[in-house]
């Protein structure tokens, strides 16, 4: 096992290339354009697919977190709570940058968030507190979305959605990964 310091450039590359995900998603969509982050996406998930140190172990959060996320980002626009800038292929809908930012995060969870996702209370007030400032942030500054209702309790919405959400995709992830180990 690797001690904490030789995995702080893999846990840097990971968190900067998540924000270029990030930044990519929200400009593009801020602009009426999926590509860029969609484009974004794909390059940090080769390379931290092809680079990493478990790839099964981060298939399979992906493969929890991205229907989780369709569904939690799908029912804020369905709720009319949301409305999305950039909304291809769909407008009623997660997007597609959505979806790529997903992807990402999800890319995040055993690497640049490993430390957060070790803990339920943590997730939980990660998802809380930091769901609400990244939709903030991304409809403030981008334009990425709107808020379709006053700002306060839309944040508070968003941060009950991600609290549960991040929670659920963390129990399911530690759920099958704990199965797969009792296994023979």
């Amino acid at each position: 096992m690797q001690s904490a310091s030789a995995d702080l450039p893999r846990t840097l590359l990971n968190l900067i290339g998540f924000q270029s995900v990030w930044l990519s998603c929200v400009i593009g969509a801020g602009n009426g354009d999926w590509r860029p982050g969609a484009l974004a996406a794909a390059v940090f998930a080769l390379l931290v697919l092809a680079f990493g140190r478990n790839r099964q172990r981060d298939l399979r959060t992906v493969a929890i977190a991205l229907p989780i996320g369709f569904v939690m980002d799908s029912v804020l626009v369905k709720s009319e709570w949301l409305r999305y800038a950039g909304a291809f292929p769909w407008a009623d809908w997660a997007p597609l940058w959505i979806m790529a930012l997903w992807l990402a995060f999800a890319l995040t969870l055993n690497h640049s968030l490993r430390a957060v996702y070790r803990s339920r209370l943590y997730t939980f007030l990660f998802g809380l507190l930091g769901g609400p400032l990244a939709y903030g942030i991304a409809a403030a500054r981008f334009g990425a979305m709107t808020v379709e209702h006053r700002l306060i309790p839309s944040l508070l919405l968003i941060g009950a959605v991600w609290g549960i959400g991040f929670s659920t995709i963390r129990w399911l992830d530690r759920g099958i990964s704990n199965h797969e180990e009792a296994t023979p």
